[in-house]
């Protein structure tokens, strides 16, 4: 009989049904993460035939100085000078979508574009509905320049996410095997559902990874990721069951790299290694420091 675990990740791999991600979200901002967050996007639009959208936020946190304190003293801001920038910033932000635009036509990938304007992650929470998956890079174009204004967009926009969130590192290339992390957990079984979903569209294998923080746990850990392994199969979906024991985060990475994976799928609930926040500790630790792409299923 399967376990309550099990229970819950039927549950969530059944109620996805018949669909798949045919609304794909970009956020771009021209840092080497955008890029490469674009590059995926467009390849997972050409093989899922889903509808693109290109979407670059002008920060409107850099026009909301109003003093400019000279050697002088404290003088008001040039509202000229406010304008002008917001019309570089405008512009700079329709150039950046035009380019977009053209690395998606040479793909053979239909795209839209938006400019809007607002603080980035709150734009993108605000919009998110639109979409099925919104694709963003993990380090934006203020991230070592200015870390503080940011505040990372990416994290800032997780945090209010309600659709599933793929992060690109700076280097990225098209995925050819997913890992995904089940814990027993609700979160756990729907990262479980798109990633079956995704393998057997992308026509590539998945490999299921359970991870026991201690021996003890083992047992429990194995037949999690047996029923996972099941549910993958009865989808017909070339699944692998890998059960593990250690730090939760590295052996999540470690695993990745030993299987050949290129991306990896994560719920942002779960049960002792994935926390009760939006992004638990173990799937920051590896959405910032993975070598890999990291979709977050909430």
């Amino acid at each position: 009989m399967p376990t309550g675990g099990a229970r819950a990740i039927m549950g969530a791999v059944k109620e996805r049904g018949a669909d798949m991600i045919k609304n794909i979200l970009i956020g771009v901002d021209g840092s080497p993460g955008s890029a490469a967050a674009r590059d995926l996007a467009i390849d997972w639009a050409r093989r899922l035939d889903a509808r693109l959208e290109a979407v670059h936020v002008v920060d409107s946190r850099m026009l909301e100085f109003p003093l400019v304190a000279p050697q002088a003293g404290v003088i008001g801001w040039n509202p000229g000078a406010v304008n002008g920038l917001q019309q570089a910033l405008r512009q700079r932000g329709e150039t950046l979508l035009r380019d977009t635009a053209a690395v998606a036509e040479q793909a053979g990938v239909p795209l839209t574009t938006s400019l809007e304007f607002g603080h980035p992650a709150q734009v993108l929470a605000d919009i998110q509905s639109r979409t099925e998956l919104v694709v963003l890079g993990r380090q934006g174009e203020h991230s070592k320049t200015a870390p503080d204004l940011t505040g990372s967009t990416m994290e800032r926009f997780i945090r209010r996410a309600d659709r599933p969130c793929l992060v690109a590192p700076a280097v990225a290339r098209p995925v050819s095997k997913i890992l995904v992390g089940v814990d027993g957990s609700p979160s756990a079984g729907r990262a479980l559902r798109e990633a079956v979903d995704l393998a057997n569209a992308f026509r590539i294998p998945l490999v299921i990874l359970t991870v026991a923080e201690k021996e003890s746990d083992l047992p429990r850990a194995q037949q999690i990721n047996i029923e996972a392994h099941c549910i993958a199969r009865a989808h017909d979906c070339a699944a692998a069951a890998i059960p593990a024991v250690g730090v939760p985060a590295p052996t999540v990475m470690e695993k990745c790299a030993e299987t050949g994976c290129d991306l990896v799928v994560l719920g942002s609930h779960g049960h002792g290694w994935i926390y009760d926040r939006l992004i638990g500790s173990v799937a920051a630790h590896v959405v910032s420091r993975g070598e890999t792409p990291v979709l977050l299923v909430r």
